[in-house]
């Protein structure tokens, strides 16, 4: 069965974006983004840590709703569609990879297309041992990847989070369970059953907003944080998923925004790095702030709207380029790990 591309979670996608585009333009707003991050206030990238609290498990999930589009897969199928999941996210990752190291003379790594084909591939090959069970094997199959990304998270948190290991990207491993849940979400129609509850939105909202204010905001330190550091971003997609879905009509023009910008983020996270540029005078004011507004107010407003209309800015250039690039067949594919459809 082919699993049914719903509006409301390309909304969802369009916002995770926008955070990830509006986290990286705060960090290029300092000269030395990791001394304000760690010897600074807190106030100075508290709109930075609250994003980055829960946008890219929020992103994650929605790649996970998105990445297999059927319920399970066999040998048969396992082949074909693996490859297309390579060009789609290997090209652009060594391709567009490496154009960006050759022009900006940094070392970019493009760590959701290296991670999320590893992701799509675990869930394949479990899917696919599973397919030799005709009666059970879609529930052998999930309890497998549920377990699986119980086993990683626990493990990641109590021992693997500043470990390095060769072609293995540690740091972002963190990120499976959540798209392990995206994947059991989409299979089961969780989103429809449990997630459009009111009383589970009314939870959830209470839920991140204590541990955003406690953790984030305050910094300060609750015990078990391998499992409140689960639940905060869980309370966030729970309270996406509810408001996309069934909190607001679907058809305004700004959610009409967010569901093209869904639609386009994988192009939109590769291009976008291309015009990340510094703008140390607002850091500069943001600094000299902190110390003197300790409410942090005005450096919350100023960050908010400063990265927010630069990444509105960004996103526009990358459409125009991505338009571009979409004139080619070979380029698209290269670069974007899209098939043109400009014959």
């Amino acid at each position: 069965m082919v699993i049914e591309r719903k509006l409301y979670i390309d909304s969802i996608k369009g916002l995770a974006i926008l955070l990830m585009v509006m986290g990286h333009v705060i960090a290029y707003q300092f000269p030395d983004f990791s001394v304000a991050y760690s010897q600074s206030p807190r106030i100075t990238t508290i709109v930075y840590r609250i994003i980055y609290s829960f946008h890219m498990p929020l992103f994650m999930f929605c790649a996970g709703l998105f990445a297999l589009r059927t319920k399970n897969y066999s040998w048969k199928s396992f082949g074909q569609v693996l490859w297309k999941r390579a060009y789609t996210l290997l090209l652009p990752f060594f391709c567009s990879g490496f154009i960006f190291n050759q022009v900006r003379h940094v070392h970019a790594f493009f760590w959701f297309l290296w991670m999320l084909f590893w992701f799509i591939a675990f869930v394949m090959i479990v899917d696919a041992l599973c397919s030799v069970l005709p009666q059970y094997g879609q529930v052998v199959s999930s309890c497998i990847i549920a377990i699986a990304a119980v086993v990683v998270h626990v493990t990641y948190h109590n021992f693997f989070r500043y470990e390095h290991l060769p072609w293995i990207d540690i740091g972002h491993l963190r990120q499976f369970p959540f798209f392990c849940m995206g994947v059991l979400c989409a299979r089961y129609n969780l989103c429809e059953k449990w997630f459009s509850v009111n009383g589970m939105f009314t939870c959830a909202l209470l839920i991140f907003s204590f541990f955003t204010y406690w953790i984030t905001i305050k910094g300060f330190s609750i015990p078990l944080q391998y499992i409140t550091w689960g639940i905060l971003p869980i309370s966030a997609i729970v309270a996406c998923v509810y408001l996309f879905k069934d909190g607001l009509s679907g058809n305004s023009i700004i959610e009409k925004y967010l569901q093209d910008i869904g639609r386009h983020s994988l192009e939109i996270y590769i291009i976008h790095n291309f015009f990340l540029f510094r703008m140390c005078r607002i850091g500069d004011f943001i600094l000299n702030q902190a110390y003197l507004d300790e409410t942090g107010r005005t450096i919350f407003f100023v960050q908010l709207v400063s990265s927010f209309l630069s990444s509105v800015v960004i996103i526009v250039l990358c459409y125009l380029v991505m338009n571009i690039i979409n004139k080619s067949q070979v380029l698209s594919l290269v670069l974007l790990g899209r098939k043109s459809t400009i014959s």
